[in-house]
């Protein structure tokens, strides 16, 4: 049976998250109708509030949880895993491959 989570373990996940989503409004302040150094300030807080909640959420879910999200958040995990094969450097196992795929 499946155990569950802590309510201040949740809470920690779904802090660590709105940390991520918060970034979104860093590209977007630019483009609000405001003077430059209101766009400034936006994105400053932003950046610390964005700071806030991931340790928050970090000292609520624990290190473990933080850092599993903060690996599926990398977008070079996000790529489809090539073979082994592909990734190597033996230019003999690249050379024999390539021969019998023709």
């Amino acid at each position: 049976m499946k155990q569950e989570k802590p309510v201040l373990y949740r809470i920690g996940i779904g802090l660590i998250i709105a940390s991520f989503v918060v970034w979104v409004a860093v590209p977007i302040a630019p483009f609000l109708p405001f003077s430059a150094a209101v766009k400034a300030t936006i994105v400053a807080t932003v950046i610390a509030a964005a700071e806030v909640l991931f340790w928050l959420g970090v000292l609520l879910a624990g290190k473990e949880a933080a850092m599993k999200l903060k690996a599926y958040w990398n977008p070079k995990h996000w790529r489809i895993n090539r073979q082994r094969l592909d990734q190597t450097n033996d230019v003999k196992q690249k050379e024999e491959r390539l021969e019998e795929s023709q």
